[in-house]
């Protein structure tokens, strides 16, 4: 397939020196459910040729609800290895590079060293993996982006290796362990400056407690996932600053809201 005629139509959006920029940046997706695997998807379709994606998961039928590529077929199938299909199936130029078993300790400082940009999609009570990935991100002095659906909306962090830290940013200290994450709550606001008060009170504090999952639907992540995969863009391609922590990205579409 040719590559100029797949992305023709994104002239006149991008420029072609800033296509072929994208064709060349390397992502990596760290967590390929609901906005890891949208995300992906974007990426391919706007014309980057390098994507990594990372998730020890398989897609389950409670995933149907907001996952896109959780399908009949897909039922017990891990998602790194469902997305990276998928995007060679979208551009068979797509170099994949794919890891059935997630984000680990040993894995993590080779992901992060050979991408431009770190999307982390990982769960939000998947904390503790998070604290490892923006540690050695800003080491390598990459950006990470960080996306959280709720209700009709959702919220996306970005995390300037330069600026306010994760650890900062959650109030967090340095050296901590997996046994010590057991304990650790991060706040709401500190990922949703927009909390819909049509969602039960209960519901958002048994999330918090880790005592649920997180309840979404399909519209925000698709949403969410949209405005991330957006900012990485603009960041890597100097389209304008990046809105960087302590400011966060956040839309409510039921509220009329959209704040930084």
């Amino acid at each position: 397939m040719d590559y100029s005629v797949m992305f023709d139509r994104n002239i006149g959006v991008f420029s072609e020196a800033q296509q072929k920029l994208i064709r060349n940046f390397n992502f990596a997706v760290l967590g390929c459910g609901g906005m890891g695997g949208i995300s992906a998807q974007i990426l391919a379709r706007t014309g980057v040729e390098n994507i990594l994606v990372a998730d020890p998961d398989i897609f389950e039928s409670v995933n149907i609800n907001n996952q896109f590529n959780a399908e009949v077929g897909t039922i017990g199938k891990n998602k790194a290895e469902v997305v990276g299909s998928l995007l060679k199936e979208i551009n068979p130029g797509i170099r994949t590079e794919i890891h059935p078993e997630g984000v680990t300790e040993n894995n993590m400082r080779s992901i992060i060293a050979n991408a431009d940009i770190i999307l982390d999609c990982i769960d939000y009570n998947e904390l503790y993996f998070s604290y490892l990935i923006n540690k050695e991100s800003r080491l390598e002095k990459k950006y990470v982006l960080a996306p959280q659906a709720i209700g009709y909306g959702g919220s996306v962090l970005v995390f300037d290796p330069n600026g306010m830290s994760f650890n900062e940013h959650l109030g967090l200290r340095e050296g901590l362990t997996k046994d010590d994450f057991k304990t650790i709550i991060a706040t709401p606001e500190k990922y949703a400056p927009i909390m819909p008060d049509y969602i039960d009170k209960d519901i958002i504090e048994k999330t918090i407690l880790k005592q649920i999952p997180i309840p979404n639907i399909g519209l925000a992540q698709t949403l969410t996932a949209s405005i991330m995969v957006a900012e990485a863009l603009f960041i890597l391609l100097g389209i304008r600053k990046p809105t960087a922590v302590p400011k966060i990205i956040a839309i409510d579409l039921l509220k009329n809201k959209f704040v930084i």
